[in-house]
């Protein structure tokens, strides 16, 4: 079944408990624009935050906020810091062409409030899926997220029997990564040489097994040596039908938050 792109057209105010009921009606009478996927109308986008140190910070295409994290308190109080993925399902749409992309902390930080802490343009193409993954490295000496890592999310012919995933390498100081789908580290690798800054293409994992949602066993090995980057095999429980993006974040030598880290989000679901 085809998903559909719901945009609200008419910005509406927070409600109050003292909203007039003539206020609850207009939300009633809202138009919305239905999308279908790939309209060319639009140029569709997810942005996810992988500077380490990143403050909480709001998105603007521009000049206008793009980015829709919510306030309880009518002042913008939260927003998207390190790891943080907008939208969290699928994408964000916009008109295509060149833009403006902007980040600022929020007004309610107690650090460098409305700071603007990126400015880069952006030129996403009509009917057309893009991921930009922010960069580098934030500090009190750097307060700017990286030049963004824009790439585009090519569909994949998705089938509910399969799942697919692809590799994004953008863990500070981590060397090229192959990753191999099975208990042991001796298995078939999927993805080879996915060297810092560069993603691999979209692959079906081999023999995913019975159930809607199997656990598919994972190793990441340095593509030089051959070692796994951790000494347990990493077990994802992955729904067929999906594609899903891993992704390297982190800063090698690092612990803590900002230790190096491999996850994944859904990119494309039926």
């Amino acid at each position: 079944m085809k998903k559909l792109i719901y945009i609200l057209t008419a910005c509406v105010a927070l409600l109050t408990s003292c909203a007039k009921e003539s206020d609850y009606q207009s939300l009633e009478n809202t138009e919305y624009e239905k999308l279908a996927p790939a309209d060319t109308k639009y140029t569709y986008l997810k942005v996810l935050n992988l500077t380490p140190g990143s403050p909480v910070v709001n998105y603007y295409i521009d000049g206008v906020k793009f980015s829709s994290a919510l306030s309880s308190s009518g002042v913008e109080n939260a927003g998207y810091g390190y790891n943080g993925l907008y939208p969290d399902f699928g994408y964000a749409a916009v008109a295509p062409g060149s833009h403006k992309l902007t980040a600022k902390i929020i007004p309610t930080a107690t650090v460098d409030k409305n700071l603007e802490v990126l400015n880069t343009t952006v030129s996403p193409e009509a009917g057309k899926y893009y991921t930009i993954y922010t960069t580098g490295q934030y500090s009190a000496t750097n307060k700017v997220l990286g030049t963004p890592f824009v790439l585009e999310d090519v569909r994949p012919a998705l089938d509910t029997s399969k799942i697919f995933v692809r590799f994004v390498n953008l863990c500070n100081g981590l060397p090229s990564i192959d990753i191999v789908k099975g208990a042991a580290v001796t298995d078939p690798k999927i993805i080879t040489n996915i060297g810092y800054g560069q993603a691999s293409p979209w692959v079906a994992i081999p023999n995913v097994g019975n159930g809607t949602a199997p656990t598919i066993p994972l190793w990441y090995l340095l593509s030089a040596t051959g070692a796994p980057i951790f000494t347990t095999v990493s077990n994802s429980t992955l729904t067929k039908g999906r594609a899903y993006t891993i992704y390297a974040r982190g800063v090698i030598g690092a612990t803590g938050t900002t230790a190096p880290t491999f996850t994944y989000y859904t990119t494309f679901y039926y």
